[in-house]
């Protein structure tokens, strides 16, 4: 990983001399006559991040905003990903990640969807909620929307932005967005709330990079502090060492059952205004009660339409949701 390894030294560096973070979207490189603007471009580097890939995730906090605190020590971790096409049509791409063992273990993970021009999406609100956000269609001219899910399938977090094509190298930058916390603290953390982010997705000849420039968000009655400015980097290198054909597997025997809960979380979508986890242990709870269903599906024994009404069942369980034509003082 020599080579994506030194493109991630600059780009922490970068990071941490960049202004302004997590409050306005980083400026853009000057066009140039030899970039690819063509939605063609933007395609191809999207469909470029699916495949099997060595993973290195790092994070570290660079700056206390809080006088007294304690920046926290960096986090590092190494693993596998099988990034598997789900749907592509044209202006709308699916791509399912999953977390792959050495001995075959599979992990259903998270997926990314891009949208282009979507003027509407899923913001995240804070406290176990999501809002529906719509945005002048002018706004989002030539700009592609990625909306990031949860293991389970529901939001957790969108942002917008535009694509560049430079010397053989595609970036993509969010404008502001903000996030649950991340799963590597969900259950060490209870000082910050959400994660005011700027997003880069970063596609070169023989990999990808995920940046994330982080400030770390406590929301007090009145008003909002950031504890702490942080920057992740996670870089997806071809390599070998995992199983990958048993992403494949995996996916042919619970793939079935995984399409209906997606059609289940895009009719809901299309329903309500705001949704959200009833509790703090709602989120894993059905996360781990869609998990074990998907193991037991059997589509030779159990038709979409029973699997339907069991993952409709279990998501009311956990989740609340405020119809479109219901006011706020009607929840």
């Amino acid at each position: 990983m020599t080579g994506p390894l030194a493109v991630l030294s600059s780009l922490l560096f970068l990071g941490v001399l960049a202004p302004g973070l997590g409050a306005a979207e980083p400026p853009h490189p000057e066009a140039s006559s030899s970039e690819k603007t063509s939605l063609a471009a933007d395609r191809e580097a999207i469909l470029a991040m699916a495949g099997e890939w060595r993973v290195v995730y790092r994070f570290e906090e660079i700056l206390s905003w809080k006088p007294g605190y304690l920046l926290r020590p960096p986090y590092k971790i190494r693993g596998f990903e099988a990034v598997v096409l789900l749907e592509d049509k044209g202006g709308h791409i699916a791509l399912q990640h999953l977390l792959v063992g050495a001995k075959g273990e599979v992990t259903k993970h998270w997926r990314q969807d891009w949208d282009y021009q979507r003027s509407v999406f899923w913001e995240y609100a804070g406290q176990g909620r999501w809002r529906s956000r719509d945005l002048d269609p002018k706004e989002v001219e030539g700009s592609w929307t990625q909306t990031v899910w949860n293991v389970d399938d529901a939001p957790r977090y969108a942002g917008y932005g535009r694509w560049r094509h430079e010397r053989g190298v595609s970036e993509w930058v969010s404008h502001p967005l903000r996030r649950p916390l991340p799963r590597r603290e969900i259950t060490r953390r209870k000082d910050y709330g959400l994660l005011r982010s700027v997003m880069h997705q970063i596609v070169f000849g023989d990999g990808w990079i995920l940046e994330e420039e982080n400030d770390k968000v406590r929301r007090g009655e009145r008003e909002e502090s950031v504890l702490a400015r942080e920057i992740g980097v996670i870089a997806y290198d071809k390599g070998s060492g995992a199983d990958f054909p048993a992403a494949g597997r995996y996916l042919q025997k619970t793939g079935p059952f995984w399409k209906v809960v997606r059609s289940a979380w895009n009719r809901i979508l299309e329903q309500n205004r705001e949704i959200g986890y009833k509790g703090k242990q709602d989120a894993k709870e059905l996360a781990e009660s869609l998990f074990e269903a998907a193991e037991k599906f059997d589509p030779a024994k159990e038709s979409e339409e029973q699997a339907w009404k069991e993952i409709l069942g279990l998501i009311g369980e956990h989740c609340f949701f405020l119809p479109k034509e219901t006011s706020e003082s009607g929840r």
